[in-house]
């Protein structure tokens, strides 16, 4: 029958069958990464048809070992073969109600004699799930599983239509299972995006999707993203997605168009300017109801990324710009010793500075923990000149949260969500003479999850600090000079924390670094000799969603 023309076998150009593969266009075909590993060149056949093609594999998922997920791969043939691809079912028929009592069909080429194809009937359970990623299969009676199904289409004998791929099985009665685990189609496209062509959707025209789908191949799915996201749903979505398209998908599929109208129009601010132009254009042909994307609110900002090496005493110097929610122009990575730190970034931000001109714009240093009470301020925006980064916003922020594996990235990311829902800055008073044991502030901290804003008297210990990082709070204020006093009834640093703790008050977070700026220029005029709270003023302001992306050499 030709319905069944696409189910092959798949093995190594030195001969015999390692497993099976099902073919979804003319030239590439699905199978398990684990058949394949460890090659490049493969041969397939369709018993009966077409024996012995070479085919090249293209493309695997993430599967490195036993129990991994993403055993995924695509091969391709050399020359289009005229058979028919299989069916694919649309995912989102797929669930336990659609498919209790129906019988599914799946192949393999176990080791005979006669190296023939041999079929067997099962059931497939998608509420006994593993790990998110695999579906439970059930042999019929008589039937088994061996090794040589991998890679099988597990299909609907009554329509043809393939609803998802064998991927391994638990022997237990010798080499044969009655129990084994399969990846739905709907995994299956998270590790090959280009399946989601082939999948009749309910969303878009193919070709609308597909050409959506390639403009974004590539982009990650980042925590602005993440944000947009969960604005215009209204629900956090648990686990992320693999990529800016499988956002995509996830709205479109699951909520009523407007909601992808407005994603889509959410996602140009991420995208370079000619991404961006396309998008639009594409948004203009396929959603008709759809708004420019408004600019994005915030400062641009010129981003100072200072990477400590972990030999010579050197640092990765690397300046970005962000402007309008995305990230503009940058120069590459520079890698250069301590004392060479300062007229490589000084020169950075001048080249940069340009693009931002007409803009309210501000400067952020990410930079380690150590360099954190550095008076940056002081550094220069125009050398040859001698003008001074104070005459805009300048902000410290913790390098180490710029980084995508960063726990300390990921607490920042929740408390300042909260910052931003309360819409004030309710700062949290600290003393000089407070005690300065460590653990005591760290379990402090963790257990005030509503602390976002910390206003110091005097430079914090390094304890407080390493604490305040650990534990996600995204605002902190101190001035670098310390209290000395030898009582502090009414010393230089509670005066200051009452100033600081008062101009900070009921502040917008977004307002703070414009507040900085205009503290520091009081501070100018005041008189010398009198404490001032904008004097030696470290602003760190750690917005998790300024986030360009890190130089290659930095990613995770």
């Amino acid at each position: 029958m030709d319905e069944w023309q696409w189910r092959a076998w798949v093995g190594p150009p030195s001969g015999g069958k390692l497993g099976a593969a099902f073919l979804v266009t003319e030239t590439r075909l699905l199978t398990c990464a684990h058949t394949v590993h460890g090659r490049e060149e493969m041969r397939v056949g369709f018993p009966g048809l077409l024996e012995d093609l070479p085919a090249r594999v293209v493309r695997r998922g993430d599967w490195r070992r036993a129990g991994d997920p993403g055993d995924v791969a695509v091969l391709e043939l050399r020359e289009p073969v005229a058979l028919t691809p299989a069916a694919l079912a649309a995912p989102d028929g797929l669930h336990a109600g659609g498919l209790g009592g129906r019988t599914l069909g799946v192949w393999g080429f176990p080791r005979r004699p006669d190296q023939n194809e041999r079929h067997a009937a099962v059931t497939a359970f998608p509420h006994r799930g593993m790990r998110r990623e695999w579906w439970e299969l059930k042999t019929g009676r008589g039937d088994w599983l061996e090794e040589g199904y991998s890679g099988s289409a597990v299909y609907d004998t009554a329509t043809g239509e393939v609803i998802g791929m064998v991927t391994n099985a638990e022997l237990r009665h010798g080499d044969r299972a009655d129990l084994g685990w399969m990846l739905p189609i709907a995994h299956i496209r998270t590790y090959w995006e280009e399946l989601d062509d082939l999948l009749p959707l309910r969303w878009l025209t193919p070709a609308a999707r597909r050409e959506l789908r390639e403009l974004l191949d590539g982009v990650r799915y980042t925590d602005p993203l993440a944000a947009d996201l969960e604005r215009i749903t209204g629900r956090r979505s648990f686990g992320g997605f693999r990529s800016a398209w499988g956002s995509v998908r996830h709205v479109a599929e699951g909520w009523p168009e407007d909601r992808l109208v407005r994603y889509v129009a959410a996602l140009g601010p991420h995208l370079p300017e000619s991404a961006r132009r396309r998008l639009t254009a594409w948004s203009a042909r396929h959603l008709p109801r759809a708004a420019p994307a408004a600019p994005r609110q915030g400062p641009a900002s010129v981003i100072v990324r200072l990477e400590r090496v972990t030999f010579d005493n050197a640092f990765d110097v690397t300046v970005h710009t962000w402007i309008d929610g995305a990230e503009g122009p940058g120069r590459p990575t520079e890698r250069v010793p301590d004392r060479r730190v300062r007229p490589v970034v000084e020169a950075g931000v001048a080249a940069l500075a340009p693009a931002l001109f007409g803009r309210d714009w501000m400067i952020e240093f990410a930079v380690p923990e150590g360099w954190l009470g550095k008076p940056f301020e002081q550094w220069y925006v125009d050398a040859r000149n001698r003008i001074p980064m104070r005459k805009y916003p300048v902000v410290v922020r913790d390098v180490e949260r710029l980084r995508p594996d960063s726990i300390r990235r990921d607490q920042a990311h929740h408390r300042w969500r909260l910052l931003i829902e309360r819409g004030r800055s309710e700062p949290r008073p600290i003393a000089c003479d407070a005690p300065r044991k460590g653990s005591d502030f760290q379990d402090w901290l963790e257990a005030n999850i509503d602390l976002c804003v910390l206003v110091y008297g005097s430079r914090p210990v390094k304890s407080w600090l390493t604490a305040a990082l650990n534990n996600g709070v995204p605002v902190m204020m101190w001035t670098r000079t310390p209290c000395d006093a030898s009582s502090h009834g009414d010393c230089r640093g509670h005066r200051v924390l009452d100033e600081l703790t008062a101009a900070v008050g009921d502040r917008h977070p977004g307002d703070l670094p414009r507040l900085a700026l205009a503290l520091r220029k009081a501070a100018l005029v005041a008189p010398k000799d009198t404490p001032h709270c904008g004097r030696d003023l470290t602003l760190l302001w750690d917005d998790p969603s300024r986030l360009p992306d890190p130089p290659l050499a930095m990613e995770v």
